[in-house]
């Protein structure tokens, strides 16, 4: 028993280090509609700084999911003199996400539009983004 916690400890430490990703890959997209939106997005362990959209861009973030379910990604918005913040991906509520295998690799595909009246996500995936529902208004 102990020699087998041992090959599971090596293994996801090996992993870590490779930054190969045993769980889902994860990409949360940010579809800004507006002209200088500033994001700053950040996890426990990254902190992606400050990054500015304008109407059309996307940003999107890429990360392997915690194999514990423990990932959890928020971003403060700011366009003119209005803020928001909110968790845009969390491992244990992914409502926003589509969830699909690509040949053989499981991969979550997280969907966010930003827009003058607030912030958005889709009801359902076809393979992209259908019907968008309105979660947040600007602060």
């Amino acid at each position: 028993m102990g020699k087998l916690l041992l090959i599971f400890i090596i293994t996801f430490t090996l992993c870590d280090v490779l930054k190969a990703c045993v769980t889902a890959n994860t990409d949360v997209h940010i579809e800004s509609n507006l002209n200088n939106l500033v994001l700053h997005c950040k996890s426990k362990d990254n902190d992606l700084g400050n990054v500015t959209r304008n109407a059309g861009e996307e940003f999107d973030i890429h990360f392997c999911a915690d194999f514990w379910g423990r990932s959890v990604f928020s971003c403060e918005f700011y366009w003119e003199s209005k803020h928001q913040d909110f968790i845009v991906y969390e491992s244990k509520h992914p409502e926003y996400c589509d969830e699909k295998d690509d040949y053989g690799s499981y991969k979550t595909d997280c969907y966010w539009k930003v827009q003058e009246d607030g912030f958005y996500f889709p009801q359902y995936f076809e393979p992209e983004p259908n019907t968008w529902f309105k979660k947040y208004d600007w602060e």
